[in-house]
Parts: C-alpha cells; structure tokens; sequence
C-alpha cells in the first residue's frame, strides 16, 4: 500500500510533496475540515497549473504502548494486519526514498515541503541520493520549523519515552549532528533550500529552525507557533505567500532534466545545414553519424531551457563555444589538418573545457549537449562554422538540390 496520499493528481511533470512531523499525518495541514495547505496550493492556478499535490504519511504516535503481552502476541500470530510501530528517521528516508522511485517515478522534479521532524527525513533522503551519485528528482526543499539542530521538546520527552523518533530530535542528537556534516559537505549538490521558522514556536528555535548553511535571502520569519506555521487560514496568509513565492523561484531556477537520447532515424538532420558542410568537407561517415546525434541532443534543450534567464545562459555558452571553435579553426588553417581530425580536436577541446570555461548554471547540461550546440551553431546558410577551408556557398546550395558530385 502506496503511503501517499494525493490532492491533485493530473500526470504533470512536477509534483509538490508534503512530509509532516512527529504526532503527524493529514491533519497535520488542516486548518479545518474544509482547508488546508496542501489543498491551498492546489486551488492556486499558478500552482496548479505545473504541478500535481500529494503528502507523505508515516507511522508515527507519542508513545509506543501496546496494551499488554498477550495482546502483542495474539496480534502478531493470528492478526492479518501489520504492527506499525515508530521508526528512525533513517528508516522513514528509506520508506520515502522507496515511494519516490516507485510510486512517484513518472514525475522529474519534485519540490518537497517538510514541517518539523519531516524536514530530517527529507533531508537524510537527499543526501542518500547524493552519495550513491544518484541523479536525483528532488529540485527543491522548503523547512518549515525544522529542528535541523534538534528540538527541546526532544530533550524533555526523551527521558521518558524510548520512543525511536523523539530520541532522533533530541537536541545535538547522533542523528541531527550526522545529518548536519553530510548537508554541510555535500552543500553544493543539494538542492535549492529555503528556510521558513515561527517567531512564537516554542519547540524549533530561530537558532535550529536557521542551520548555518541559511542566509538572509533564503529564509523568513512568520508570526506563528510550530503547529500554526502548517496550517495557514487562506491564500493571503504570510506562510502561504511565501511557501509559493519560494516554488516559483525553485521552479524557474533549478535545473531542469534533459535526458541524452539516441537518433532513432538515420535521416534525422540530413538536409541541415551542419550536415552538408560535413558532406562537403568529406568527413568520415561515423564522426558525421555521431555529430548528427550531439545535434539532435542540443536540439532538445530548445524545448527545456525557453526562459528569458535561460536562454541568456546559453547565449554566453554559444558564445563560448564559438571561441574555441575559431581558436582550432586557426590551428587548422595554419597547420592543413584533414577535417576528420579538426572536427575530433574540437570535440576533445570541449570535452576538456566542460567544467571550467563551458561551465554553466544549467547544471543538466552536459558534453554531448556542448557539442551538439557547437553543430547547431554550423547549421547556417553563412560560413561562420565550416569544417573545411574549402567549403562555399555554391557547393552547399548545389548539395540541397541534389546537384553536387
């Protein structure tokens, strides 16, 4: 049985979950029977309209008291229902970890919004993913009042209660203090993090609900309690306001997916630009197959990256590409390579300079992309990027219409 449990389910491509805290579950974002965040969110059309809702739901009670022996035993041996019982926050990650590669795989990117002890899970689930090298779905995480440095009311219920996740939220805990050297080493894969603490909660301190890795322009303070800061009243609450205003900016900010595929038509590309220059130049029919393919690959950024921030990335990337291009073409001329081995040192050259000068903060780019954009650039009517000094403007008009031997 799937543990979540869905607000808005219409197959996008984004998915906004919600994970909740100790003694939580549903109710942990209700503000009455009829409102909700999760379901807020989901009557915002700016919201609605990319993503589907859904919540996270995990075993958790205060105590852990079962009634007596006999009823243990005669649940375990006869029952036909499980027996939850609490767990770690390391084996909760493990349940959610599972949920997302199985029940939520058809979505590339999630944003994740954690209330309290919802926050350490979701936090112990990213970093798993960070070291198996994973790539991951996770493109945001919203903490609101999470004890990233434990809480006091896990200090004080601690020493009555051998209750796994309150031993977990004890302040300085093993748990919390691992957790926050893994975050703080992998602090440059994680993904887009904001911060929201309640000036009145009395159980997540400003000072744990803000880890060090917070600054100023990704956290807010709201003028709620720890179990308020949930459950806001309406769309124009502060929480509200500023859990979307938070979405839209992972949204547009994050990298988004680009999956490198295969030509699966031969004659994709054939009567581009890029192509005939090949042809002309006479290069090697495998290297023109494999420049087909980093075309075709470029060619699908097109469709990803289409924001005015985008697409003002990559016009910095182009234009670097060029330069290494004009710096070889150079050493082409001047040294009479064949352009069998000129277009191959172009590719090494791009191969090589791909996480220094072509770095980009479109981090799902990656070499084949690179290459692929330095043949979409060749794909003109001009001779800006040829791959022979020899190449003209006749020869290629005479190729498109089938004219040229």
């Amino acid at each position: 049985m799937s543990m979540v449990e869905w607000i808005s389910e219409e197959k996008k491509d984004s998915l906004i979950l919600f994970v909740h805290g100790l003694k939580g579950g549903m109710d942990t974002w209700d503000f009455d029977a009829d409102i909700s965040f999760p379901k807020l969110l989901a009557l915002d059309e700016d919201i609605s309209n990319v993503f589907d809702i859904a919540c996270f739901n995990y075993f958790t009670k205060f105590t852990q008291t079962y009634a007596k022996t006999s009823g243990i035993l005669a649940r375990i041996f006869s029952g036909k229902n499980k027996i939850e019982k609490n767990l770690p926050t390391d084996e909760i990650a493990e349940l959610l970890y599972t949920e997302i590669e199985i029940n939520l795989d058809s979505y590339s990117r999630i944003i994740i919004v954690a209330h309290s002890m919802g926050g350490l899970i979701s936090k112990n689930v990213i970093l798993k993913k960070i070291e198996h090298e994973e790539d991951s779905k996770i493109i945001g995480f919203i903490s609101l009042a999470v004890p990233h440095s434990g809480a006091i009311l896990g200090n004080i219920t601690s020493l009555v209660s051998s209750n796994a996740q309150l031993v977990d939220l004890k302040l300085l805990s093993n748990a919390t203090d691992e957790l926050n050297r893994k975050w703080l080493n992998c602090i440059n894969n994680v993904p887009i993090t904001r911060y929201i603490y309640g000036a009145h909660d009395s159980v997540v301190d400003k000072k744990s609900a803000l880890p060090m890795d917070s600054e100023r322009k990704n956290s807010f303070a709201v003028n709620e309690s720890h179990s308020s800061i949930c459950k806001p009243n309406n769309n124009q609450s502060t929480v509200f306001v500023a859990v979307k205003k938070f979405i839209h900016f992972i949204n547009a900010q994050a990298p988004k997916k680009i999956f490198i595929e295969r030509l699966t038509d031969e004659q994709q590309y054939n009567n581009e630009y890029f192509v005939l220059k090949m042809i002309v130049a006479d290069i090697h029919q495998d290297i023109t197959m494999h420049a087909k393919e980093y075309y075709y690959n470029a060619e699908l950024i097109r469709n990803v990256f289409t924001s005015d921030h985008d697409q003002l990335i990559l016009s910095h990337l182009y234009s670097k590409i060029r330069e290494i291009y004009q710096e070889e073409y150079e050493q082409h001329i001047a040294s009479s390579v064949s352009p069998d081995k000129f277009i191959a040192t172009v590719h090494a050259r791009i191969s090589k300079e791909d996480k220094t000068s072509l770095s980009s903060l479109l981090k799902s780019l990656e070499t084949v992309h690179k290459k692929g954009m330095l043949h979409q650039l060749a794909n003109s009517n001009d001779k800006d990027i040829v791959w022979s000094s020899e190449t003209n403007m006749d020869k290629l008009e005479k190729l498109r219409r089938g004219e040229y031997e």
